[in-house]
């Protein structure tokens, strides 16, 4: 325990980059969003199943005596497909969580009290990530940005419809339904062909039905207005374009090659990507300076270095000199509508500054990992002392529970190519 950082030690000092965003957060969720508008963090199409799920049923049981709210449900829905998927195997496109926590509950055990709100399953749900994705695609009417103000709309309707095979939700998933109006999960072989049969409905590692696949494609070109429109629209006709090209591109090849056929347009929407993407690499250039001094001070005999000899290492002055370049890069660019102030403040404190101004800068913003200590002398930059160079330290949660999305890149247009690959894979 390190009392005099305020903080715990470093078993649970998180994944770094996690928990450091250097003041930099509402800029990174602005450049996502403004990638790939009205996406939030939709990366299959079985996780919009179950908020949907979760959405219909909080509205059918709103006159209830005890009415359960629509994140519950769906959280709770999420937790049962993925503790009937874990003996499928857990893949690597993290469809599957809590994949350690949820075999500790035996099949007798399964209610919705015991699975929602994180209850032996994970502390992000995908229910969490997708809740903005929902408006976004026209699924849902929204009063505000609160998950549980959501009501189906009509195309929401048709998207359970269309997955289920049956216009009301209670009809298709009986036992379900009785399992969230406080029912037992039915269990035994008595029951297995028609569980079956229901949790084929929710599993997350099985496709959707060509009809809501197809459905889901025109969403992604006719929900939504303006501009946000037409830039989701574009980069989803490109992606299918690149995938029937060529049908073995994935990951980073995929996302590559989408960029690259929209710079070639030169678009509006490649305006954005263009934007997007600097954003980012402005954002891991910040953290290769970090990364950069570290080490330097881990090796120092009192684990602290004054921050003008910091200034002066070769590694460091490299790692500035090519944050300062893109900053000075992003400065020029026209500011879209609506950016947060904070990014046009943290590039005034960047371009054009003194070595050491900017070490203070990015030092001061840290705080967590790096702190600088001014006692009327040369300011130091200290390390915090539980911090192990080189060791990830422990996650609060199970790492492999989670998905873990490199902060410095554009995941939602990767999340794009990987919904795109899915709506156009073989049933």
């Amino acid at each position: 325990m390190s009392t005099d950082w305020g903080i715990i030690g470093h078993d649970y000092l998180g994944q770094m980059r996690d928990r450091r965003d250097l003041g930099l957060a509402k800029a990174i969720r602005f450049a996502n969003e403004h990638s790939v508008p009205g996406l939030a963090g939709l990366s299959f199409l079985r996780s919009i199943v179950w908020a949907l799920i979760g959405v219909d049923f909080a509205e059918k049981r709103a006159g209830a005596e005890r009415p359960l709210s629509a994140s519950v449900i769906a959280e709770g829905v999420e937790a049962l497909a993925c503790w009937h998927a874990i003996p499928v195997g857990v893949n690597q496109a993290m469809r599957i969580r809590g994949a350690r926590k949820l075999p500790r509950i035996s099949e007798d055990q399964l209610t919705l009290k015991r699975l929602a709100r994180g209850r032996g399953y994970v502390s992000q749900p995908v229910r969490v990530g997708i809740g903005a994705a929902l408006p976004g695609l026209g699924l849902v009417e929204a009063r505000n940005s609160r998950f549980n103000s959501f009501t189906l709309s009509d195309r929401g309707k048709e998207f359970l419809k269309l997955t289920l095979q049956s216009r009301k939700t209670e009809d298709a998933l009986p036992l379900l339904w009785n399992w969230l109006d406080g029912g037992p999960w039915p269990h035994g072989e008595m029951q297995k062909r028609k569980r079956n049969r229901e949790i084929a409905h929710l599993s997350p590692v099985d496709p959707l039905p060509s009809a809501t696949r197809a459905f889901f494609s025109e969403l992604m070109e006719s929900a939504g207005e303006g501009s946000d429109l037409a830039t989701r629209r574009s980069l989803w006709r490109v992606s299918r374009e690149v995938l029937s090209k060529g049908p073995a591109l994935e990951g980073d090849a995929m996302v590559a090659e989408v960029i690259g056929q929209m710079r070639e347009a030169n678009s509006a929407t490649a305006d954005r990507l263009i934007w997007s993407e600097k954003v980012f690499n402005l954002y891991a250039a910040t953290f290769e300076v970090l990364d950069q001094i570290q080490p330097l001070i881990s090796n120092a005999p009192l684990k602290k270095v004054n921050i003008y000899d910091l200034s002066r290492q070769s590694e460091v002055k490299d790692a500035l000199s090519e944050l300062n370049g893109l900053a000075k890069a992003l400065h020029k660019l026209p500011k879209p509508d609506g950016v947060p102030q904070d990014l046009g403040v943290f590039l005034e404190s960047v371009v054009g500054k003194r070595a050491d101004d900017v070490l203070r800068e990015l030092v001061a913003r840290d705080g967590l990992i790096l702190r600088l200590e001014e006692d009327g002398g040369v300011p130091e930059v200290v390390l915090h002392p539980d911090f192990i160079p080189g060791v990830r330290p422990k996650q609060k949660t199970d790492a492999e529970d989670e998905p873990e999305f490199k902060p410095t890149e554009l995941y939602r247009l990767r999340n794009l190519c990987v919904l795109c690959r899915e709506v156009m894979q073989e049933s």
